[in-house]
């Protein structure tokens, strides 16, 4: 197994961009290799999962390219003055992987998962882009962006990534989920967690 950081451009944030990549060792499994994607919350980078966990332990001997793209402060989302973090997941990382490595470069391929911001990143990429991802997991989520536009001493930031008032857009999770296939049990209990 080899851990590494690259870099590259990416056209969505118009800006030169890390990510931290494990790719198994040689004789493990036979390419192409499913990728799991994991995301960071808001305070960290595309390290933290690399320096907080044992990730690199974990999927030591399986056949799986973990690739943990850094989000900056924007949700995973296209933010509604600033930087198109959605758009650099889904075009500028996935693409990257794809050309990259020898990757499942479909759906029964790619899992998403992440912790606080990167935990609602995962499930609205995976609710909005259900073509793209078999199965998504969250630690930890902030689910419920409302609340945050909310608060004070994040308002300002979380307005400007949301809008004024993000319940039933294109980013809230509550209305990803009941449009979706997803039942509508999921929903309530999604939002039930919030």
């Amino acid at each position: 197994m080899a851990c590494c950081t690259l870099h590259f451009h990416s056209p969505a944030l118009m800006k030169a961009c890390s990510m931290t990549v494990i790719v198994p060792e040689s004789g493990v499994g036979e390419p192409p290799f499913p990728v799991c994607y994991l995301l960071h919350g808001l305070s960290d980078d595309h390290t933290s999962w690399a320096r907080r966990t044992s990730i690199e332990r974990y999927v030591a001997n399986l056949p799986l390219i973990v690739v943990m793209p850094d989000g900056g402060r924007g949700f995973y989302t296209d933010a509604v003055e600033g930087s198109a973090y959605e758009r650099h997941l889904i075009e500028d990382v996935i693409g990257f992987v794809d050309r990259t490595f020898q990757t499942i470069r479909e759906r029964r391929g790619r899992v998403i998962g992440g912790l606080s911001m990167g935990g609602f990143g995962a499930l609205k990429l995976a609710l909005k882009f259900p073509q793209l991802f078999c199965s998504a997991v969250a630690h930890s989520a902030a689910c419920d962006v409302r609340r945050r536009v909310e608060r004070l001493e994040m308002a300002a930031e979380m307005r400007r990534i949301f809008g004024p008032s993000p319940a039933g857009g294109p980013n809230d999770l509550y209305a990803l989920a009941e449009q979706s296939a997803v039942p509508a049990r999921a929903a309530d209990r999604l939002r039930e967690r919030g």
